[in-house]
């Protein structure tokens, strides 16, 4: 979908963005829409915006048309009869109508009644099991910021699981439209590999045997937001279960053909991994490893109000300990009212501190503002969640969280009594600090990093502390940890 610049509210809520003509054509050239075979088959934008996809459709279909002898008043009925659209938007709905005019007029066809409907896609049936290929760019909307359409969204299978997101929906949509072997191709964000949102729609593509082509285009933005992309091709009653996986020529902004791998290679622990299968194997080992050692990879503490907790206090209180923030290895200090057993201190105990409680007092109108785990009117002064206090008191390494490569590492002592944020840390009572470090600043682990394929701007790599504990178990290979 196209966006309009001059609001970026609107296009928030929407999920409209443009799509630029070498992603348009990636995606008709990977879903097969080019050559003769595309005449006289029905082909849908189902949020087609200004229309990006629709244009470049059209001017395929008539030149394939022109080159198979067929009359300009004959491509002119096949237009309105084959070619479809829905837009939510009428303003950007007749643009598309008026850009399709244009598209048509230079080749000198005219009177198309152009089948691009203004309404929304969710509740939209007519085109239900009709179509033959289903392309375009769907809406990118995180559940928070649907609105109204929610109770739309949830009637879709897709949707039932974690925090969706309307692109997601549009799958599930593309699908029902098409006809028996129809094809599929979008480009959407990569999140669904791997998200709790996408875990019920991966399971089906995998049973369904629906994926027919991956292209991956890792750290490369082919949009001006933080959205990292995959082109996703699916087809209906497919024979095989393999799929041809591509990577992206990002000097020659085109796809190019890397190899066939099986749901047994990319299928991994419910999350799709790709690359070539030799490093794939990695990732399933590394996964399927069911051998536990001594390590705990947690999160660390979560204010929900840094700025209040933590800061470059000017005053001593038995309730100010030094804390470690773990995506920088910068030491500071925390407001921390806790006991050495991660009990909340009682207010009326902290009242004896009379500066410290003057500074809460001071924010509290800020800390009430929060959404704690518990009661944020009782517990206004707690951190907002109770992870990581159980370790306070434990000697900890801090760790960042996002890497570019193994010497963006960062590893921290954070003995008892020093606290951790912003990032992850590690307990383990067995394994010596300098094996864990070894391990984590090494090619191996940068490769595994790589691999999981959670991509940052600036060619970085976030991770999880579900993702090194599994690298660490593996790579300890302990029993009974």
């Amino acid at each position: 979908m196209k966006s309009s610049e001059k609001n970026i509210a609107a296009e928030k809520e929407n999920g409209q963005v443009y799509t630029p003509l070498f992603i348009v054509n990636s995606v008709l050239d990977i879903s097969g829409y080019s050559g003769p075979a595309i005449l006289k088959k029905h082909v849908i934008d189902n949020s087609c915006g200004d229309g990006a996809f629709l244009c470049e459709i059209v001017e395929r279909y008539c030149k394939e048309a022109l080159l198979s002898g067929v009359s300009l008043s004959e491509i002119a009925r096949d237009l309105s009869l084959y070619i479809h659209g829905i837009e939510i938007s009428k303003e950007e709905c007749d643009k598309c109508k008026r850009n399709l005019d244009q598209t048509v007029f230079s080749l000198g066809i005219a009177g198309v009644e152009w089948d691009i409907v203004c309404g929304d896609a969710l509740v939209i049936s007519q085109f239900d099991g009709k179509m033959d290929y289903v392309l375009g760019n769907p809406p990118y909307v995180r559940v928070h910021n649907l609105g109204a359409y929610m109770e739309e969204v949830k009637k879709f299978s897709f949707a039932g699981e974690g925090m969706t997101d309307l692109f997601i929906v549009f799958y599930e949509i593309g699908l029902k439209m098409l006809k028996e072997h129809g094809i599929l191709g979008y480009i959407t964000p990569n999140s669904f590999f791997s998200s709790l949102a996408g875990s019920h729609m991966r399971k089906v593509f995998v049973s369904e045997k629906l994926l027919a082509k991956v292209v991956d285009l890792k750290h490369f933005q082919a949009f001006s937001s933080t959205t990292y992309t995959a082109i996703v091709v699916l087809e209906k009653n497919r024979e095989t279960s393999e799929l041809d996986y591509y990577q992206f020529d990002e000097k020659q902004l085109v796809p190019y053909y890397v190899e066939k791998l099986l749901p047994t290679e990319y299928y991994i622990s419910g999350n799709y991994y790709f690359s070539k299968k030799e490093k794939l194997e990695i990732i399933r080992e590394i996964y399927n490893n069911k051998n536990k050692c001594d390590i705990s990879v947690k999160n660390g503490y979560a204010t929900l109000c840094d700025s209040v907790f933590i800061s470059d206090f000017d005053f001593d209180s038995p309730y100010i300990i030094p804390v470690i923030k773990a995506s920088t290895g910068e030491r500071k200090k925390i407001f921390y009212p806790y006991d050495k057993n991660s009990r909340l201190i009682p207010e009326l105990e902290l009242k004896k501190d009379k500066r410290i409680y003057a500074y809460l007092k001071e924010n509290k109108e800020r800390l009430l503002k929060r959404s704690n785990e518990k009661d944020s009117d009782k517990y206004w002064y707690a951190f907002g969640r109770s992870q990581a206090l159980n370790d306070t008191y434990k000697n900890k390494i801090a760790i960042n969280s996002l890497i570019r490569n193994e010497t963006d590492f960062k590893f921290v002592k954070a003995p008892s009594g020093v606290g951790v944020y912003g990032g992850l840390y590690i307990v383990s009572e067995t394994i010596p600090i300098d094996d864990i470090k070894n391990a984590l600043r090494s090619e191996e682990f940068m490769s595994f990093v790589s691999l999981i394929g959670k991509y940052k701007s600036g060619g970085y790599y976030s991770y999880s502390s579900k993702d090194v504990k599994a690298y660490l178990d593996y790579k300890f290979a302990c029993d009974g940890g």
